[in-house]
């Protein structure tokens, strides 16, 4: 035993100074470049929904004009570090494009991800294992409303309610409802098919980061086991997720608001030939999970979300949409008539000045009526003038002699007194005849 221990010692000792070899394991590489893809999807196929075909001029316009307006957005972004990278990310750029508006309530970054995001005019709250926004007792910021862009919109305390009337406000009845409380969402879905989305919202009284509205005043947030930091900037938020967060697949929520943001804000820009933004049927959650489950290898994590998305040679616009979100290559959409000419560039317009003393067109006399109607009122001239010769019929009566001599002529009698009739009956049958001649011709 004592030789077994002292063998066991050595052979540890021997161990501890042996070198092993070991490899560094790098960090997974970010693709921002997958949030373009995603909202450019989700665009294309919210805009066919809703009744746009792809060969629609408007259609292309609306993904060439709302690239720049992200671009202008994520110019005045903050940016995010990360390591010796230095540029603003999407999840910058979502706070400065307006997500303040577009999300108002807490939202988990990722599917089932710890970790939720209330967005503020320039600051994020981060609430870490806080309870779903249906069981608060109060919403986060201000009062309990439930808010809808269908059926002319509107908000109420109750989101039923607000669905129920909206839904009635189409003309249509509830059938049933069910709440998301991961997403503050509420769906109604009615007798035609169509569904009623309402989400929560901020209500018109506004508590400090950290509180939510009860009873005419603001209470701090208290619930066991709840981690909540306010005002944090872009880089602080980020660097407070964990990594199991950042491997889970973006939320549908956010890439919904940055489509419905995107394109509502370039359908304000002046000049803007798209397609007209769809205010009381924008971009839903539904539509835009409808997209990652049918392109998942397309689909953006968290990672990609947060990361910074900096212009390089390769790739000078990095917030540009693909056409073809699917494509292997990501390549921007093209501005509209980009690479034509202008037949006329070497035909400069020749300046006539005030008085080029070119005269009146002249017009021709218009014709007068009779002009007009004479080509056919002298058509057959010969037969202008032609009149049937009278004839006049002497009713036969033949005789026959059988017993004696015997005239028949009762028929002429018959014919005598009913001549009237017989010439009526008569011009009608030519009538036909003539008219059957006429349409067979």
């Amino acid at each position: 035993m004592k030789l077994f221990k002292l063998w066991l010692i050595a052979k540890l000792c021997l161990l501890l100074v042996m070198p092993f070899p070991a490899w560094s394991q790098a960090l997974p590489n970010p693709q921002p470049a997958q949030v373009n893809r995603a909202i450019s999807g989700v665009l294309q196929d919210s805009m066919q929904a809703r009744g746009f075909a792809a060969n629609d001029p408007r259609f292309g316009n609306t993904l060439a004009r709302a690239a720049p307006r992200l671009s202008v957005v994520a110019g005045g972004a903050v940016l995010v570090t990360v390591g010796a990278i230095a540029a603003p990310a999407w999840a910058s750029t979502a706070l400065a494009i307006g997500f303040t508006a577009a999300i108002g309530y807490a939202v988990t970054l990722g599917l089932d991800a710890l970790v939720k995001w209330l967005f503020r005019d320039s600051t994020i709250d981060e609430y870490s294992n806080a309870l779903s926004p249906a069981n608060v007792p109060g919403t986060l910021v201000g009062d309990e409303v439930w808010c809808t862009n269908q059926g002319g919109g509107g908000c109420a305390t109750s989101a039923e309610a607000m669905a129920t009337q909206a839904a009635a406000n189409l003309g249509l009845s509830a059938v049933s409802g069910s709440y998301d409380a991961s997403r503050g969402t509420y769906t109604l879905k009615t007798n035609t098919g169509l569904s009623i989305f309402v989400s929560r919202a901020i209500g018109a009284v506004s508590c400090p980061g950290g509180h939510y509205y009860k009873g005419s005043q603001c209470l701090a947030l208290t619930f066991p086991g709840e981690s909540v930091r306010t005002g944090l900037s872009p880089n602080e938020a980020i660097k407070g997720l964990p990594e199991s967060d950042l491997k889970k697949q973006l939320n549908p929520a956010l890439i919904a608001a940055l489509a419905n943001r995107a394109w509502e804000q370039a359908a304000q820009q002046p000049g803007y030939d798209g397609l007209p933004y769809p205010q009381s049927n924008p971009i839903t959650v539904t539509e835009a999970a409808r997209w990652a489950q049918a392109n998942p290898q397309y689909w953006p994590t968290v990672r990609d979300f947060v990361s910074p998305n900096p212009a390089t040679p390769t790739n000078p616009n990095p917030w540009a949409l693909p056409s073809s979100p699917t494509a292997p290559e990501l390549t921007p959409t093209p501005q509209p008539n980009e690479g034509t000419t202008n037949p006329a560039i070497d035909q400069p317009q020749a300046n006539l000045g005030a008085d080029p003393a070119i005269g009146a067109p002249t017009l021709e006399q218009i014709p007068t009526a009779q002009q007009i109607a004479d080509p056919i009122l002298q058509l057959a001239p010969d037969l202008r003038h032609f009149e049937a010769q009278g004839h006049t019929g002497i009713c036969p009566k033949p005789t026959i002699e059988l017993y004696g001599t015997h005239v028949l002529d009762a028929h002429c009698k018959l014919i005598e007194d009913n001549k009237q009739v017989l010439q009526l009956a008569m011009a009608f049958a030519w009538a036909a005849m003539a008219l059957f001649i006429v349409l067979s011709a």
